[in-house]
């Protein structure tokens, strides 16, 4: 008897699994997150940085414990997200220059196909960013300069880089 209730639990987390789907990796769950930064400081507002920002933290450090491949980022990751600051939207957008910055870095080395994100660059703050499609939307200018950025890397941060003419974006 016990070993038919047992057979019959083990049945029904197997489909449970199966019906929830693929868990989602760390590099989808930070980009998650950071899509949600990306949105607010995009319509100039700081409203529920700080809770996105927690979240990172959370993450990175949990994945840097368990993940080899892309450990030296995950650990940068949270060093940043753990001085970002929420205080103002000046604050929060130099903060996420940084964040950018960490998160292209960890995508690279764990080598994430998932999610692909575009990258951008603004010349005006010097600084990259992310999204998830080519419609621009500045993080760093928000309402003043919406669309003011150009696509660095199209398609996936993973895939080489195309040659880009002289001034027209920075690479990682």
């Amino acid at each position: 008897m016990r070993t038919i209730v047992l057979f019959c639990a083990i049945a029904m987390l197997a489909v449970g699994a199966v019906m929830a789907g693929p868990p989602a990796t760390t590099a989808d769950q930070l980009l998650q997150r950071y899509y949600s930064v990306h949105k607010s400081l995009a319509s100039d507002s700081i409203n529920g940085i700080a809770a996105s920002i927690a979240e990172m933290a959370r993450i990175s450090r949990q994945a840097a414990v368990t993940e080899t491949q892309g450990r030296t980022q995950l650990i940068a990751i949270s060093d940043v997200v753990a001085k970002f600051d929420t205080a103002d939207l000046k604050s929060a957008r130099n903060g996420f220059g940084d964040l950018s910055d960490k998160l292209i870095a960890y995508l690279k080395a764990a080598g994430s196909k998932t999610n692909p994100p575009y990258q951008f660059y603004c010349s005006m703050v010097k600084k990259n960013w992310l999204q998830p499609d080519k419609a621009t939307r500045n993080p760093y200018m928000g309402a003043s300069m919406p669309t003011c950025g150009e696509l660095v890397q199209p398609g996936n941060v993973m895939e080489p880089q195309m040659e880009q003419p002289m001034g027209t974006g920075r690479r990682q």
